[in-house]
């Protein structure tokens, strides 16, 4: 097995040449060295090397064949990579954690363009992705003198990928849009390193699919505020309101950019919110009464200007 310094070296040289492989039995030698070396506390190895070399190798150049891709699979989600010292805080164990979720979006992308996984293999993601997230205790962002721990957002792009597989049904979206909620509406601390944007884009991925009801989006939506609610003491309500706050703008504005407004966030004729969710005297989601018919051509007009709005100030 190569050493954290030898499989540096290699990978270096390697990133010279875009991480072209000329001999593919290289593979043997470095990809379980870059398991082991995965959760490197090392920055440049374990983000610009081992991460970027399988992002190349499953996609940009995807030197690994379906085989080799499913023999990866149990061993990112097994004890010593997704489930490594789950439960701890403020230690260099969230690094092997939080860089073995963030390489499943690239096998789901490669999935989803040429079939790879079985039904069960890609249900067994779902299940462990969302049980890693609702157990990760470490949310920390970026780590001074360490670089990007990230799990939340890591996390969410796998969530985010998991919604386009086609083999996931309106149950498991539901179970997506729990856990993001579950995730989002933490007390413990304010996110401060865009993981609201990421866990919105995963809740844009599962309205895509267009299997999840209004009525239940609409009670997703409302309990947000009820969560908040129950959180009396300061700081903790300051987090979390900061923390619901900004994801559910985060989601609006993803949505009206995308030119997707969902009914969700439901104007009236003059341009106006028709309902509003407030949470003490402050406006958190915007809900439409159930079963109305929404213009989202309208809603979308609105959106693109008020981005027009908010792009000519600056």
């Amino acid at each position: 097995m190569l050493t954290e310094t030898e499989l540096k070296t290699k990978l270096q040289a390697l990133a010279q040449e875009d991480f072209h492989l000329t001999r593919r039995e290289d593979l043997a030698e470095l990809i379980p060295a870059m398991l082991k070396h995965i959760g490197a506390v090392d920055s440049e190895l374990r983000d610009d090397l081992i991460y970027t070399a399988f992002d190349a190798w499953i996609l940009a150049e995807p030197v690994l064949d379906p085989e080799q891709m499913r023999g990866l699979l149990p061993i990112i989600l097994d004890e010593e990579h997704l489930r490594f010292k789950l439960g701890e805080q403020d230690t260099d164990s969230v690094f092997t954690r939080t860089f073995s979720v963030l390489v499943l979006p690239l096998l789901l992308i490669r999935h989803r363009s040429q079939p790879v996984f079985s039904d069960a293999e890609i249900h067994t993601i779902h299940r462990q992705v969302c049980d890693y997230l609702e157990q990760e205790k470490d949310r920390r962002g970026f780590v001074p003198g360490k670089g990007w721990a990230h799990g939340v957002a890591h996390a969410a792009d796998a969530l985010d990928d998991l919604a386009e597989c086609a083999e996931l049904t309106q149950a498991d979206l539901l179970e997506i849009l729990g856990v993001i909620r579950r995730t989002v509406c933490v007390h413990s601390l304010c996110y401060t390193c865009g993981e609201e944007e990421r866990l919105a884009t995963a809740v844009i991925s599962v309205l895509k699919r267009k299997l999840v009801p209004d009525t239940a989006l609409i009670a997703w939506a409302e309990g947000f505020a009820e969560v908040v609610l129950a959180v009396p003491a300061l700081p903790e309500k300051i987090w979390i309101r900061g923390n619901v706050k900004n994801f559910l703008q985060s989601l609006y504005f993803r949505l009206g950019w995308e030119g997707l407004l969902h009914p969700l966030f439901h104007f009236d004729a003059s341009g106006r919110m028709e309902k509003e969710i407030f949470v003490e005297g402050e406006a958190f989601v915007f809900v439409p009464p159930a079963g109305r018919k929404d213009d989202l051509d309208r809603q979308q007009r609105v959106a693109q200007q008020r981005m027009g709005a908010v792009e000519r100030h600056g």
